[in-house]
């Protein structure tokens, strides 16, 4: 599951939904009269001793953590009223979606599709969601003749493979087609768990070693869960792909940076 603080995120997300904007405090956050176990793990991860600090802590760590992500929280919270607002809607309806659906792997085209709308924010050049079950190329041969409109050979999907680990392709606007790079992103509707990543990145490379214009070593592969992937979740180790979650997908303040040194 998702630490403390990205669970208060998505009970801040839920209330939201409800109200647009209000006052969240400890009695909002009880099982009973006595027990607020969240807040109680938020006090022991923030190292704090009240309530109060727990949430004002929390605040100021997700700031923290959305700014990495080259993103604005997507609240605003006002400390004296301890009154929370909501300022990117979407975005928060989006949280409120995947976690509701987080897991239940009947719902994983569902998660793809979500986001690739939220992709759609972030990128430039195409997006194309390729995974199974595809609703216009549903046979191996209207798939691959999908692929080879994007460079690849026609023979990614054999034998009993469904997509060929594919989940979403973006394809970055750089290059002369077929040698225009790919972002491969696998999608898993769940927690983080390095070994699933492991087979993903495995079945996608090998589909991606029938691209023609490219070797597969050139595109970028990537595992997208529905969870919030931080540093002290993930191993300190080199790794063969990037591993992003769904803070990930909130709204960029701007689409490019560009610096002179």
């Amino acid at each position: 599951m998702p630490s403390s603080l990205f669970l208060f995120f998505e009970v801040i997300a839920d209330e939201l939904g409800v109200e647009p904007s209000r006052v969240i405090t400890r009695s909002d956050l009880q099982l009973n009269a006595e027990h607020a176990p969240l807040l109680d793990d938020l006090k022991a991860e923030l190292n704090v001793s009240n309530s109060r600090m727990a949430i004002q802590k929390a605040v100021e760590a997700l700031k923290e953590h959305f700014a990495g992500k080259g993103a604005d929280l997507p609240f605003s919270y006002d400390e004296n009223s301890g009154r929370f607002t909501a300022v990117d809607n979407n975005y928060l309806e989006f949280v409120r979606l995947m976690s509701n659906i987080r897991s239940i792997g009947k719902r994983s085209k569902e998660f793809e599709l979500g986001v690739l709308g939220r992709l759609r924010l972030r990128a430039i050049g195409s997006l194309h969601r390729v995974g199974h079950p595809r609703d216009v190329h549903k046979t191996s041969i209207a798939f691959n003749k999908h692929l080879k409109s994007l460079g690849f050979d026609g023979k990614v999907l054999v034998g009993k493979d469904k997509d060929g680990g594919f989940d979403i392709l973006w394809l970055l606007p750089l290059g002369t087609f077929p040698h225009r790079p790919i972002v491969s992103i696998q999608c898993k509707n769940g927690v983080f768990k390095m070994a699933e990543a492991d087979a993903s990145v495995a079945a996608a490379g090998r589909s991606l070693t029938r691209h023609l214009g490219l070797q597969n070593s050139v595109h970028v592969p990537c595992v997208l869960f529905n969870d919030y992937l931080f540093p002290q979740k993930i191993t300190p180790k080199q790794m063969n792909f990037v591993p992003l979650g769904l803070s990930d997908l909130s709204a960029l303040r701007s689409l490019i940076f560009s610096e002179a040194i």
